[in-house]
């Protein structure tokens, strides 16, 4: 059932969430992403500061490999980031301030543009991934079983 209060983001397909982009703030960190707290609760099943998402244009997106691809934290925005806030008052996605040398994947996306925010990875490996990593890591094997939980 869709939110009257707050629209987006919008869940697709399971953990692929769309919505627009609500413009860019200097509260937010390099590597987060901010969406307003509540439209988060009501309208994904994004852990905030736990889960990691990929941003891709919903239309014209350049095909990129996965390794290569960017991934945020996502940050619930309330009264204690106001300027980030303010630009996601119905769920709009809030993208950090960066350099122009990181922000050349940004440099297409536009304030209204609808956007996908990507949780699949988030939500079915890199939980067990990072830990089957850091058990392979502290082995000193050169593999390691993967089990996913």
């Amino acid at each position: 059932m869709r939110n009257n209060l707050y629209p987006y983001p919008v869940e697709t397909l399971k953990h692929w969430y769309v919505t627009i982009i609500g413009g860019q703030s200097a509260e937010l960190k390099p590597n987060q992403i901010g969406v307003n707290k509540k439209a988060l609760a009501v309208n994904t099943d994004i852990v905030p500061y736990e889960d990691s998402v990929l941003v891709s244009k919903l239309e014209n997106n350049r095909p990129q490999p996965l390794f290569a691809k960017e991934y945020f934290t996502v940050v619930p925005l309330d009264e204690t980031s106001p300027d980030a806030s303010s630009k996601s008052p119905i769920g709009e996605l809030v993208l950090p301030l960066m350099d122009k040398k990181k922000r050349d994947w940004l440099e297409p996306l536009r304030i209204g543009e609808p956007v996908i925010l990507n949780n699949v990875l988030s939500q079915r490996f890199l939980r067990g991934f990072a830990r089957s990593m850091d058990r392979l890591l502290k082995s000193g094997r050169p593999s390691i079983e993967y089990r996913d939980n």
